[in-house]
């Protein structure tokens, strides 16, 4: 077992968020479980202990009720549709906590330990998809909180989901104060936590497509102008130079792209442009992801031996706007990787057999690869409306304007899984069609298959075209692509086309 993920509020990355996510403890630091015991006592003793029940009253609910945190929480219980998966709502937990330990919300270190020890013991509550609109109170946070402090509902515990009671069996459900009623369920975490998941499936997604142009080049036997480093240094942007490296990197030595070509469509000569501008883009949107894991995100805040301030860094506006950005970067790389599908998979474009199979007629090849990959694409695209741009008031008008930034995360994280297949497809059709250069197969002007001398293709191109090889074996005759395509598109899912820093450049 890896050793337990220390949380201060200050420190929390997107990897770290992946590998709790994924099953890593975490713990409270001891300088943040002194900064809260600090900040706990202040406020307590300040006497600011009754804004739960200030806020119940503007909501209309009035304040007499026996228990003021539960009546709270539990009215906050508002999703709905499906369950989350489990790796989610793990994200969204310990994120609440490194929020909390930050010292900011009046807090306890028990409100930290009760959720570090539910995920230590993997005690994941049951949490709809639907409902936050990323401001405020989450209902999301609130599903969360009804499990961690004893009031019902249900959570995953050893591969089953039990009764909440059964799954805390071993575990002090909390006894929240008001303060940390309200504290459990108040902010931008959900959007903020499954952004961080989007980040780091982002990172993944967008080295892959690297390596699958790569292969598309050599297949296309591309102008190796177009990666030149003059050219991509005169454009200015850092992102653009340093893909074009990476592209370079996997096609060096290749006797396929060579300098001195036609100049090629622009899903080949311009793909260092699109990556570059998606990795600019991911930069940035990856720096707003850190600052907020470890960001105030609650209200009100408490000052120790200051003040406790009303403000509104509850709102999800950054992760919100950061996730718009993420789609539509991710979408323009998977609509390019699909045209890339489209010519391999097109005799007169790629001057290989069409469908990439040595005859075509009963078999269709990888015809229907490139239909799904437009299927795929046309998602991406309905995907990338920004979420951000619509606000519908809540909380009687009191709530104004919300972030919508779940659902904009949500969209994202559905275009990282879309994007992926797109990638497997692009994958698999370029280490079909550089079989045929590999091994000197052609076809004539009338489509008839002829020797022609044999290509070796790039360094980087080679390993990654064996790493295909090592999940798929070469198309010959018609056999079940869902087959195929659902082993290459888990394999870029699982990093086998991405894993940092990049082994296929290592020369042997």
């Amino acid at each position: 077992m890896s050793e337990d993920l220390n949380i201060n509020g200050e420190r929390l990355t997107s990897a770290d968020v992946a590998a709790v996510a994924a099953g890593r403890s975490a713990r409270l630091d001891d300088d943040a479980r002194e900064r809260m015991q600090t900040g706990y006592r202040w406020y307590k003793v300040r006497g600011d202990v009754d804004v739960v029940r200030q806020k119940w009253a503007w909501i209309g609910g009035g304040v007499a009720v026996d228990d003021v945190a539960r009546t709270f929480i539990e009215g906050h219980c508002a999703g709905i549709g499906d369950p989350m998966p489990r790796e989610w709502v793990r994200a969204i937990m310990l994120v609440r906590a490194n929020v909390l330990a930050g010292g900011h919300s009046g807090c306890r270190p028990e409100a930290v330990d009760v959720l570090l020890s539910m995920l230590r013991a993997d005690v994941i509550p049951v949490v709809p998809i639907q409902g936050p609109v990323g401001a405020a109170g989450s209902a999301s946070l609130a599903h969360i909180a009804r499990v961690a402090c004893g009031y019902g509902g249900e959570a995953w515990c050893r591969g089953r989901v039990l009764e909440a009671g059964e799954a805390m069996t071993g575990i002090t459900p909390l006894v929240p104060t008001e303060k940390e009623a309200l504290a459990l369920i108040n902010g931008s975490t959900t959007g903020t936590a499954l952004a961080a998941l989007a980040t780091h499936q982002a990172r993944q997604m967008l080295h892959a497509a690297e390596a699958a142009c790569a292969l598309s080049m050599e297949v296309v036997r591309a102008d190796l102008g177009c990666l030149s480093a003059l050219a991509m240094a005169s454009r200015r942007h850092p992102g653009v130079a340093q893909a074009a490296e990476r592209l370079r990197q996997f096609v060096e030595d290749s006797e396929l792209v060579t300098p001195g070509r036609k100049a090629d469509s622009f899903s080949i000569r311009c793909a260092p442009t699109v990556f570059g501008a998606a990795w600019d883009a991911f930069a940035h949107v990856d720096s707003v992801v850190g600052r907020e894991l470890n960001a105030a995100v609650d209200n009100p805040l408490v000052f120790p031996s200051l003040e406790v301030v009303e403000a509104g860094n509850f709102h999800g506006a950054p992760v919100a706007l950061a996730m718009d950005y993420l789609k539509v970067a991710l979408t323009q790389v998977a609509s390019m990787a699909e045209r890339r599908v489209y010519r391999l998979t097109y005799g007169q474009l790629s001057g290989l057999p069409s469908f990439l199979v040595p005859s075509t007629g009963v078999n269709s090849g990888l015809m229907l690869a490139q239909y799904t990959a437009a299927s795929l694409v046309s998602e991406c695209k309905g995907l990338s409306h920004a979420a951000s741009v619509d606000s519908i008031p809540t909380v009687q008008h009191h709530e104004d304007h919300v972030s919508m930034a779940p659902i904009a995360v949500c969209s994202a994280l559905e275009i990282i899984d879309l994007m992926a297949d797109v990638i497997g497809i692009e994958l698999m059709c370029g280490a079909q069609g550089l079989d045929f250069r590999i091994n000197g197969e052609g076809v004539d002007a009338d489509g008839k298959a002829i020797s022609v001398p044999k290509c070796r293709p790039g360094l980087g191109s080679q390993v990654v075209h064996q790493r295909v090889r090592g999940i798929l074996h070469r198309w010959e005759e018609d056999r079940v692509l869902h087959t195929d395509l659902r082993a290459i598109g888990q394999a870029v899912r699982d990093g086998a086309f991405s894993l940092p820093p990049d082994p296929w450049f290592v020369k042997r």
